[in-house]
């Protein structure tokens, strides 16, 4: 059912991923400059740029590859793709929205988050790494998906190690000697960094929804 022949659609897909990635990219380095001694807030807005770019091209991606699908495909095959591509599209969102967030509010994250938020970040990209794999076999393998679809539990495994970050950071937030406003404030920084894995987990338990529908 998924043909690389039809329209170019599953290059189309994949390129779309990879301007995803790009935005991941880019916020990763905006925030590895937001968590430096001494972040200066004009270096972070000409970062946060670089994220909305990218985040812009992914928009742009993502209509192309839906304006592609045309007749190619069963209908129900075109909307599995397009929630596949509108999900991937979801993680550029949350990136820019983010980085643009914390440069309009002037924030920064206690020195002594920074390497938890940072290595929050490096799993959620591996985690993108192994979706990116798992959305090219559904067009260069996907009978070895339905069979071995183990990949999809690596995604989860990775999800699962921001979350026992993320609960510490929680528990770390709230018992900061900080006013209510500022320990919610932190806390929703750090929902929304943690957020990011729980998209990719999402499309990967949609995928799997895909593979059980089209299981002989």
């Amino acid at each position: 059912m998924f043909k690389k022949s039809n329209n170019n659609v599953s290059e189309l897909i994949l390129e779309q991923l990879k301007d995803v990635e790009g935005c991941l990219i880019n916020f990763e380095n905006f925030m590895r400059a937001a968590t430096t001694k001494d972040a200066k807030f004009e270096t972070l807005r000409a970062l946060y740029e670089g994220v909305h770019q990218m985040e812009n091209s992914a928009d742009r991606s993502l209509t192309v590859m839906i304006e592609s699908l045309g007749g190619a495909y069963l209908p129900s095959t075109r909307e599995d793709l397009i929630t596949i591509a509108t999900s991937c599209d979801r993680v550029a969102n949350k990136c820019e929205h983010t980085a643009m967030m914390m440069v309009f509010q002037k924030f920064v994250f206690p020195e002594e988050f920074n390497a938890d938020i940072m290595e929050m970040l490096k799993i959620t990209r591996n985690a993108f790494e192994l979706l990116e794999k798992a959305i090219d076999k559904l067009f260069a393998n996907l009978g070895g998906l339905i069979k071995d679809h183990s990949i999809l539990n690596e995604i989860r495994d990775e999800e699962s190690k921001v979350d026992k970050i993320e609960e510490a950071l929680y528990e770390k937030v709230y018992n900061l000697d900080l006013p209510l406003a500022e320990r919610r404030q932190l806390g929703d920084f750090v929902d929304l960094i943690a957020d990011l894995s729980d998209i990719i987990e999402n499309i990967a338990d949609n995928i799997q929804i895909m593979l059980i529908t089209r299981k002989a």
